[in-house]
């Protein structure tokens, strides 16, 4: 029996051998998989842009409140996809506990100050882990938290900034860098390849991808401060890099977060990204960044803080 098996193994490897493709034909069929793949993605990524961002810019550009309301669902479904992700796929209590208190957090940081905002956010973050140790208390209240916090704070920081005469420019700033960055190091990394940029958390992103996003970062931000009628300078230059690195890390937070949970997307909800969070990771830390800087400028608004620091001499 032993040796009439050794025998099977071994024609079964021949014939392995024999009908297996050469290397180089296995190597141009994986080299135009990657090209297919690259290309549905591209063209699933510029058909979502192609309706999402004109749809954004119209909601800012109608007022504070057409973009409170935009902030206010895109702050529901992040929250939504997140606690998915960490395991609350039925947690619905918890969800509408979230969902109520990010409607408060929206209409503090609309009308009432920053200070009050962020001890809106923590309330929030109080409530959501009360709830999760009372209806569930196998779920990991710190993952429960921390993904409150990352909501409230997306919600605050991009309504401060719209807030003003100034709102528009400076949202107009964060998001022209953030989709510039996103989508040049996407394809600047596909394209160049090279080096992992942090293999053990994106084993896609490439330090190629990453220096071209920070280019084209810089780059868009210039621009748009141009057409905002604020004088480039070297201190745009470094605030617009600032903005850009945030988004990047941003990117990596939530590919972090992913890998923790074992998940390719936060959701499916927008082709060629996967869900909402895949889609505003890096505007969220570059909101945030960008809200810090222009409270750290002390203006009248948070927007007109941060445009007051790009046009300093």
């Amino acid at each position: 029996m032993g040796r009439g098996a050794g025998m099977r193994d071994v024609l079964r490897r021949r014939r392995e051998r024999t009908t297996r493709p050469p290397s180089r034909i296995r190597g141009q069929v994986r080299r135009l998989r990657e090209r297919f793949v690259f290309a549905r993605e591209m063209r699933l990524r510029l058909i979502s842009a192609a309706v999402l961002i004109p749809a954004v810019l119209i909601a800012t550009w109608a007022g504070e409140i057409p973009f409170l309301i935009v902030v206010l669902v895109t702050g529901a479904l992040v929250l939504h996809e997140w606690l998915s992700m960490v395991g609350l796929h039925r947690g619905w209590t918890c969800r509408l506990v979230g969902w109520c208190a990010l409607a408060l957090i929206a209409l503090a940081a609309q009308t009432q100050t920053m200070g009050v905002a962020a001890l809106a956010v923590g309330f929030a973050v109080l409530a959501s882990v009360v709830v999760v140790w009372r209806d569930r208390p196998a779920a990991s209240a710190r993952w429960v938290a921390a993904g409150t916090l990352y909501a409230g704070l997306a919600v605050v920081a991009l309504i401060a900034l719209r807030k003003g005469s100034d709102g528009f420019s400076a949202i107009v700033f964060v998001f022209l860098i953030a989709w510039a960055t996103d989508t040049f190091a996407f394809f600047v990394g596909r394209q160049v390849g090279g080096p992992k940029l942090w293999p053990q958390v994106s084993p896609s992103k490439t330090w190629s991808g990453a220096v071209g996003g920070l280019v084209a970062g810089v780059i868009f931000g210039a621009i748009a401060a141009w057409v905002l009628n604020v004088e480039p300078a070297m201190k745009t230059l470094l605030a617009a890099g600032a903005v850009a690195i945030a988004a990047q890390a941003g990117d990596l937070l939530e590919s972090a977060a992913k890998r923790r949970f074992s998940v390719k997307d936060a959701g499916s909800l927008i082709p060629g990204h996967g869900g909402v969070m895949d889609r505003v990771d890096g505007v969220v830390l570059a909101a945030l960044v960008t809200a810090g800087l222009g409270i750290a400028m002390a203006g009248e608004t948070v927007a007109g803080g941060f445009l007051t620091l790009m046009a300093a001499p």
